[in-house]
Formats: structure tokens, C-alpha cells, sequence
């Protein structure tokens, strides 16, 4: 009696107008160290009229065939009606121009059975003609490097990088998600892999799940798909507004000044394919492969603004925010110091930002934002003050006050009405704190109060659980006194790692500030918020620089300097995703 054959994993392939290359990429499956009794590959026929009908009747393989036939109504409909009628517990969607090296079907199959069900995206490596043009070049140079970062495991699988051409899933779970998107141009794969998460699926990277695709497109083309990838990424968040830090939150991580001749053409509303064409002048040169990655992105980046609903949204999602931060405020007779701002220059500082019409709000209203994945205000500002000296309250209150700006003032609880003390040498030790009373008087002007610890210890150079009592104890403190929620946290000298990140989190807290310096972009982790410090000897020049860039004017020329000698030497670093317009 013959044994009844369960089918393991059901392999989709949508085709239309690719006989030849479809039939490479079913000859490579004839050839996989998978035993293919328990396999079945599904060829959805979508439309085609080049002779694939004929060509897959002449085929013989040693796996089950089933050809389904439609209408052409498109990739995602393929793919859905592949699935339907599948009978495999899992689905592989593989695309007909991907041959397969000897172990994709055993390596998916084999993650599979392991995870117990999970996204698996494998491996796929380009191949481009000998007289490919210099974007194709850059375009399977960038997908390389996509993949050798995930090898390395420096690149940390997301369902922004899951490619659909070579990716299985539980069938059970695609079916209960519904499917591909049928109305999505292009990120249909980003988009269901983002249900499959929401629907519990981890992700696995497999790279012995190797296929290798003929890439035959050309600067006209894959400069199209950047830009509908970004065009797709407006849809899809939305559609799902947490997937907006992943899919558009990083055009401020650009490099400045790539930064700024980004925001120039986009005004200028010059088409990404103009700009490609300088390629063919670079195309022999060391900077080729940066002006590709340019080109590329700012591709991608032209499809969100061109999608995007209007110039106001576009400023809001390109613009951090800065969060500024302050420690002491001096009189008229206290000399200026980093850590001690003169009042008269702190409210020439708030005038300023007055005047030129910045919104200041609270790191509250930020994170209300943050978290329900909204845009922040535009020419958003938020001002904090650590530690909680006294001049606080009779320095730097009444100038707030003037300017009806939020502030929030992280203080050391049980350093509170006594002089202030560091473990570390400071010209700030022995300074006064404010007292309980004056908090209060704070909170019901509408100053804010953070968390600082108890103590004011460095988090990193103490026991887990005394960092622990410090960060949890603080909170329990403040709010026994004070009878209001705390809500946000600062590490004392800036200095957290994972766990102590871990350790505010779990405490209660809805964000945390550090000292690390750069704007908040929608991808900045809520417990690693950045500020840039203000120091006491500022101008108002240095000042306005540290609004606008979220970086202290020194800073932001020895990245210039960096940069320009990288010029000379004609040496860049790829430090962009270049595989994000081509989802």
C-alpha cells in the first residue's frame, strides 16, 4: 500500500512574459539537496502569452508541477492564488528570474520546522550583464552589501528588509493576515511582513538560502522603483502609522551637507533620473559608487515627498527636534561657565527662539507624539535642566515664565533643599538645591519634573541592582512627594547602556534623555533621546547652530573637516540602506 504524502512546503512561483528565464529558475529546483517528494512547486501562470504554457507542458521534473492559470491582474494577485490553492504547510514565494543554489528548499524547510514557523528570508546575490550601466553596477554592489551586513550580523532583520523573492512563511499565517496587498505598487512584501509580525511571527535570516537573480534593469528603471518604494512607504504607514520611524524616519541621519543638497533639489523638484545621468561622468571614478547611493536615495526620498499630503508634513517628518539642556543659571555677578549660564544671556536665548518663531514644548508633548507614532510640531524645541539647583527657581523660572515656555527640570531626589554633591571633582559641588517647596511652585507653573536618581551616580560603574534602586527609587520618591505621575527620566553624566536603558524602562518611565548630541528623529529610541548641551559661554550664534543641528558648532565642523578630506582622498563609507527603494 503506498504511503500517503504529506507535502511539507509548497513553492510559489507568479510568472508573466518570462519563459526562459522561468524555465532556468524550475531547472535550478530540479537540482536541490531537499528530498522533493514532500514539495510542490506552484507555477501561477498570470496572463502570459510568450509560450510559457508550452514550455512548462514540454517540462519534466522530479517534483510535483501544478500550474494555475489567470487573467494577468498582477504579482500580489499571483502570488495570493498561488497560496489559495497550496497544500503545504509552509509557503516559499520565489520569484521566476531567482535561481536557486543546491540548498535554498532544505535551508528554508529546515528553518522552518526548527522556529516552529517564522518569516525566513534567504540570500539573494546579483548578477548584472558585462555592459550594465554604472547604476546597475552601484545598484548590485549596495544589495551585496545589504546581505554581507546581514551575515555578519551587524544588520538587524526587520520587515523593512523582507524581500519577497525568496521568503517563506506558515501558510496557515499568511492565509489568517489575508494575503498580499492587492493595491500596493511595490512594498507589498515590506507591508505583509509587517502583519506578520503584528500577528506573531519572528523574523530569520538564512544565508545558505542562497538564489541568484539576473538583474537586467537599467538607471531609467531601478531609479523608478526607488522612487515608487517611496511612494509605497507613504501608503503602507498610513496604513500602519508604526511603521513610519522604519520606512521614513532617516532622512536626517544623511550627512549634513548631502543633507542640505537633498532638501535644495527636492525643492527644485529635479527628477532623480537627471541627476543619474551625471553618473556616466563619475562612473570610472573612486566617487561613482557614493553618487550612486546619492542618486539612489534621494530617488526614494522624492517618491515620500511627492506622495506626502502636504509641504507642512514633509518639514515636520524631515526636521528633528532639539532638545536642549541646561544645568545652572547664574546672576548678574557669577561668572559664565560651561555648566553656569548668566540669566541675561539665557533669556536673550528664549527671545531668541521667541522670535524667530520656534515652538517650544514640553518633552512630554514629545513623547505623546512619539508614541502615538504622530509627527511632532514643526520648529519643535524642547528645554530641559538637569540636576535642580536652586537658580532654577529664581534664575531661570521667571524667564520661562516671561515666554510662557514648558521646560522640564530632572532632579536628585534625596539631594533635594541641601547642597549639591558628585562623585566626580565639579565647580557645581556645593551648589544649592532647590528645595520641596519650590518644586512644587515649579510643577504648578508648569514646569515639568524629571527623574535624576537618588544619588547622582554614573548608572554604568555601580551593581545592576543598586542602579536599579537608584532609577526605580527616584521615581517612588518624587511622586510620594510630589503626588503627581513622573513620567521621564535623565542618566546621570549621560552615561546608560542596555541595561540600564532596560532598567528605566521597566521602572515606568516613558522616555529617558542622555548626553549624546543630534536631533530626535522618529526612529531615535524613546530611552536614548539625544540633547545637545548648551553651555554657558555661548554666543548666540553657537546657540542657534545647537537649535537648528542638534550638535554644538565644533562638533558640526569637525564632521565638515572629516568630510572634506574624505573628498580629497576620494574615500567614502556606505552608511546608507540601499536596498530600502528597491523593496
Amino acid at each position: 500500500m503506498e504511503r500517503l504524502v504529506v507535502i511539507e512546503l509548497s513553492v510559489i512561483v507568479p510568472t508573466f512574459n518570462r519563459a526562459e528565464r522561468l524555465r532556468a529558475c524550475l531547472e535550478a529546483l530540479c537540482e536541490q539537496s531537499q528530498p522533493l517528494r514532500d514539495v510542490e512547486v506552484i507555477i501561477v501562470v498570470d496572463g502570459s502569452t510568450d509560450g510559457t504554457r508550452e514550455m512548462l507542458a514540454q517540462l519534466k521534473t522530479p517534483y510535483a508541477l501544478r500550474i494555475v492559470e489567470q487573467s494577468n491582474q498582477g504579482q500580489c494577485a499571483a502570488l495570493n492564488r498561488g497560496a489559495e490553492v497550496a497544500q503545504g504547510r509552509y509557503c516559499l514565494f520565489l520569484d521566476d528570474d531567482i535561481v536557486a543554489t543546491r540548498h535554498l528548499l532544505a535551508e528554508h524547510l529546515r528553518t522552518q520546522n526548527e522556529k516552529g514557523g517564522v518569516v525566513a528570508i534567504g540570500q539573494i546575490a546579483i548578477r548584472v550583464p558585462v555592459h550594465s550601466d554604472w547604476f546597475a553596477c552601484g545598484f548590485a554592489r549596495g544589495w551585496s552589501e545589504h546581505y554581507e551586513r546581514l551575515n555578519q550580523r551587524t544588520k538587524r532583520l526587520t520587515y523593512e528588509h523582507c524581500y519577497g523573492g525568496n521568503m517563506s512563511v506558515p501558510r496557515s499565517a499568511f492565509m489568517a493576515v489575508g494575503g498580499f496587498a492587492l493595491d500596493l505598487p511595490r512594498g507589498y512584501d515590506v507591508e505583509l511582513a509587517y502583519r506578520l509580525e503584528r500577528y506573531g511571527l519572528s523574523f530569520v535570516y538564512i544565508e545558505r538560502a542562497m538564489g541568484v537573480e539576473d538583474e537586467r534593469k537599467g538607471l531609467r528603471e531601478l531609479v523608478a522603483d526607488s522612487e515608487n518604494g517611496g511612494t509605497a512607504s507613504v501608503e503602507i504607514s498610513r496604513r500602519h502609522p508604526p511603521t513610519l520611524p522604519l520606512l521614513m524616519g532617516t532622512f536626517s541621519t544623511i550627512r549634513p551637507l548631502e543633507r542640505l543638497l537633498s532638501r535644495l533639489l527636492l525643492a527644485l523638484n529635479i527628477p532623480a533620473l537627471v541627476l543619474g545621468m551625471f553618473g556616466w561622468i563619475l562612473a570610472k571614478g573612486p566617487w561613482a559608487y557614493r553618487w550612486y547611493c546619492f542618486v539612489h536615495q534621494y530617488a526614494y526620498w522624492r517618491g515620500v515627498r511627492r506622495a506626502l499630503p502636504d509641504r507642512d508634513t514633509w518639514r515636520r517628518l524631515t526636521h528633528g527636534t532639539s532638545i536642549l539642556m541646561y544645568h545652572a543659571f547664574g546672576s548678574s555677578t557669577e561668572p559664565a561657565s560651561r555648566f553656569v549660564i548668566p540669566g541675561v544671556r539665557f533669556a536673550r536665548q528664549m527671545a531668541w527662539l521667541k522670535w524667530m518663531r520656534y515652538r517650544v514644548i514640553s518633552l512630554e508633548e514629545y513623547l505623546h507624539c512619539r508614541r502615538k507614532h504622530l509627527l511632532p510640531p514643526r520648529r519643535a524645541v524642547v528645554i530641559t535642566i538637569d540636576d535642580g539647583y536652586e537658580d532654577n527657581w529664581t534664575v531661570a523660572y521667571p524667564i520661562l515664565h516671561r515666554y510662557r515656555f514648558p521646560a522640564t527640570v530632572f532632579v536628585v531626589s534625596q539631594q533635594m533643599g541641601g547642597p549639591y554633591y558628585s562623585h566626580i571633582d565639579s565647580e557645581l559641588n556645593g551648589r544649592s538645591m532647590l528645595s520641596w517647596l519650590q518644586v512644587k511652585e515649579l510643577t504648578r507653573g508648569g514646569i515639568a519634573i524629571g527623574a535624576h536618581t537618588r544619588t547622582h551616580p554614573d548608572l554604568t560603574q555601580i551593581p545592576p541592582q543598586q542602579a536599579q534602586v537608584e532609577i526605580a527609587g527616584s521615581k517612588r520618591d518624587l511622586e510620594q512627594e510630589l503626588q503627581i505621575p513622573i513620567h521621564v527620566f535623565s542618566y546621570p553624566f549621560g552615561e546608560y547602556n542596555e541595561q540600564v536603558e532596560t532598567q528605566a524602562e521597566k521602572a515606568g518611565f516613558l522616555g529617558s534623555c542622555t548626553v549624546r548630541s543630534g536631533l530626535n528623529i522618529p526612529i531615535t529610541p524613546l530611552h536614548g533621546l539625544r540633547r545637545v548641551e548648551i553651555w554657558g559661554t555661548d554666543s548666540l550664534v553657537d546657540f542657534a547652530v545647537a537649535v537648528c543641528w542638534g550638535k554644538r558648532r565644533e562638533v558640526l565642523l569637525k564632521h565638515l573637516t572629516s568630510w572634506k578630506g574624505r573628498l580629497q582622498k576620494g574615500r567614502f563609507s556606505n552608511e546608507m540602506d540601499t536596498t530600502r527603494g528597491d523593496q
